[in-house]
């Protein structure tokens, strides 16, 4: 089976024949903030003190594509039309050792070549940090009296679902009550940490979450 890339739609292969020669996607770098106090040993480690959870940069994928098929007019024909759907241009993007999962970022064309025997370009996306999946979750609960949702976030980003309702809801998570009626929203207070999440929603009508889950 041939390796591609996809490209919001376009799939490197089934669209343009193209075949994966070298790729490289970089593990997102810790933000760290490390404070030096004198008379201390070592430092103060304060990476963790704004969010309250580790956060990372910007991450970079590389991937260089090459084709021989058609005369070298074709081949110019066709890195013009992936010039133009890819360049500069802020796609989803899904590498072949893990189609579950996008990654978001900017693409840049930095090398090309095209001569008689084949043509070659290398794509440079800086990306977000996160993996995302592929599928959003949809959790659902028809409520009357109190129930205790449990949700897992089996991803390692921290997330704030959207909220649908039905009806009149007091939707609680850690501590935090937040009434609702027949509507779509968010609730900022309401996230998803890494693990099993408890909402209790308490009086009559019916509640959806959605949200995607994401990894490194």
């Amino acid at each position: 089976m041939e390796r591609f890339f996809t490209f919001d739609k376009f799939n490197t292969w089934y669209d343009w024949g193209l075949i994966v020669t070298a790729k490289s996607v970089t593990p997102p770098e810790p933000k760290t903030n490390y404070v030096e106090i004198d008379g201390m040993s070592g430092s103060l480690d304060l990476s963790e003190s704004l969010a309250g959870e580790v956060t990372y940069h910007d991450r970079t994928i590389e991937a260089t594509f090459w084709t021989d098929r058609g005369t070298r007019e074709n081949r110019e024909a066709l890195l013009k039309r992936i010039t133009a759907v890819l360049h500069g241009k802020k796609l989803k993007i899904v590498e072949p050792d893990d189609p579950n999962h996008y990654f978001y970022g900017r693409v840049i064309i930095t090398e090309r070549v095209n001569n008689a025997a084949y043509a070659e370009f290398t794509i440079e996306a800086v990306c977000e940090p996160w993996r995302y999946s592929i599928f959003e979750s949809v959790r659902s609960q028809t409520v009357d009296g109190t129930v205790d949702m449990i949700i897992r976030n089996n991803g390692v980003k921290t997330l704030c679902p959207d909220i649908r309702v039905t009806g009149i809801l007091d939707i609680t998570y850690d501590g935090v009550t937040t009434s609702a009626t027949t509507g779509a929203f968010k609730i900022s207070t309401l996230k998803l940490r890494q693990g099993v999440n408890v909402i209790r929603v308490s009086g009559n009508g019916y509640i959806e979450l959605t949200y995607r889950e994401a990894d490194l």
